[in-house]
């Protein structure tokens, strides 16, 4: 595989920058947008095949901000050539944290037969004059300025190893090395969980301190990270000779939330990824996004947490913590982790009925009885699989469809929840009461305003289902987070 690079498979066609507009960031400030895209001549080598692009924008104070989009078929060139292209662009040429960008330019990866490939130049896409005229040459992807060798690599993990790891947390485990955490609105409590990831930042120092010449890593994939003594741990890591390494969400690491935590991260030689599911600044394309969030120590110890580390912003909502401590967990996440990154995910194979299984949304699973198993298809399955009680704790609630391991047609949550009840299984819902409800949104203090309840909450209430609305004292926002 090193002998081959992306340019066998395909090659950049064109590109484009869109009209000038102005948007609004977190900062409240009003920042100057782009749209824009690139085209790439894809050869149709295979029937599953997939291109993405590594955007890299190179800012006046040196430091470099690189994001992962996903590109899509639209068209054909003829000849066993296929058009794609991405239109999801995150350019934001003028304010930043870090001035004005220099240049832009991108790298980008196929996926062939199980493996990534990247490709082994970067190629010019725009300089900071092409943003003062609007437009961009198409002839110029090959400028010899900014031809240069990409730097960005991904990696699979071997699917046996990763395959051993789970059978053996099945089958050779005791105990389960978990510990859950919760946070209470509770930041200065010793239990709080930012107490253990500070911890495990400083095994993982100590240990590359003793083993100078080891690898010793923290990778990290969270949505948003902005954090102010997680940070400066991150940095002081990175100075002791750790390799650091973060991915998050690309609206949280770009102009659009101008933080001084994420760039001082950035000026301290740590790699920042940010990961685009959908266009920016155009809110009708929908709010997918980059939603994980865990950390990996030392291929040792995970971190998987249903709250970002902004507890500065969010300190006082209720939300839990799962910390593994074994190198077999760790193993099933850096496979998570590797995919997010662009890395081909590793196909796994589980049992329904095993008592742990790791599922990710854009994951490879299959089962016994099913070649394609998907997380929301183990959320029915334990639903059905459940004789004695359910306990529910969710920020929000929907007609999630699956299909159960032993059944042949979707069903949704909330049909496999009262189809519980119905059987004798006592099924206990706790939600958001702000999330819940729908309809614009009172005054905090407006208790007595009255909303109406979300379709799907709603047939759970008709149902005579147990639910209970959490809220902060006095308000109508709710700290619940799960």
């Amino acid at each position: 595989m090193n002998n081959i690079s992306a340019e066998q498979f395909a090659h950049p066609s064109y590109k484009w920058i869109g009209e000038r507009r102005f948007v609004t960031n977190l900062q409240n400030w009003r920042i100057s947008n782009f749209p824009g895209g690139i085209g790439f001549s894809l050869y149709n080598y295979a029937l599953e095949k997939s291109l993405k692009v590594v955007l890299k924008a190179y800012r006046e104070d040196g430091s470099c901000e690189r994001y992962l989009l996903d590109t899509y078929y639209c068209g054909e060139w003829g000849g066993n050539w296929q058009k794609w292209q991405t239109h999801q662009l995150p350019l934001f040429p003028y304010e930043s944290c870090h001035g004005r960008i220099t240049y832009i330019t991108f790298s980008y990866l196929v996926h062939h037969n199980s493996r990534s490939v990247p490709s082994r130049y970067d190629y010019n896409f725009a300089t900071l004059d092409d943003f003062h005229r609007g437009w961009t040459e198409s002839s110029d992807f090959h400028d010899a300025y900014f031809k240069k060798e990409n730097d960005y690599k991904t990696y699979e993990l071997d699917r046996g190893m990763v395959q051993s790891a789970l059978d053996r947390i099945n089958t050779t485990y005791k105990d389960l090395p978990v510990r859950p955490f919760f946070t209470r609105g509770n930041t200065w409590s010793p239990e709080h969980p930012v107490r253990e990831i500070h911890r495990q930042i400083d095994r993982v120092i100590e240990r590359k301190k003793n083993d100078p010449g080891g690898r010793h890593f923290i990778w990290l994939a969270i949505f948003d990270f902005d954090n102010f003594h997680v940070a400066e741990h991150l940095i002081y890591a990175r100075q002791k000779g750790v390799d650091v390494e973060c991915i998050a969400d690309w609206a949280a690491v770009s102009s659009l939330n101008c933080t001084e935590n994420i760039a001082r991260m950035r000026r301290g030689g740590i790699p920042i990824l940010g990961v685009v599911r959908n266009t920016p600044c155009e809110p009708f394309q929908g709010i997918a996004s980059m939603h994980t969030k865990i950390i990996i120590f030392d291929g040792e110890v995970v971190h998987c947490s249903s709250y970002n580390l902004h507890f500065h912003l969010w300190g006082g909502n209720w939300e839990q913590a799962l910390f593994y401590y074994s190198g077999d967990f760790a193993l099933l996440y850096a496979n998570i982790y590797h995919a997010i990154r662009g890395g081909v995910i590793g196909e796994l194979s589980t049992r329904p009925e095993s008592r742990f299984n790791l599922f990710y949304s854009f994951g490879r699973h299959h089962a016994p009885r099913k070649d394609y198993y998907r997380p929301q298809d183990a959320i029915i399955t334990e639903i059905n699989n459940a004789s004695d009680f359910i306990i529910l704790s969710m920020f929000d609630i929907g007609y999630l469809a699956g299909v159960s391991h032993h059944e042949h047609h979707e069903t949704d949550v909330i049909t496999a929840l009262i189809n519980a009840r119905n059987r004798g299984v006592r099924v206990k819902i706790i939600l958001n009461g702000m999330i819940a409800h729908t309809g614009p949104l009172p005054e905090s203090w407006d208790l007595n305003r009255r909303r109406p309840l979300k379709e799907a909450v709603r047939r759970l209430k008709d149902a005579w289902m147990e639910i209970t609305f959490i809220y902060y004292w006095g308000s109508i926002y709710s700290p619940v987070h799960h």
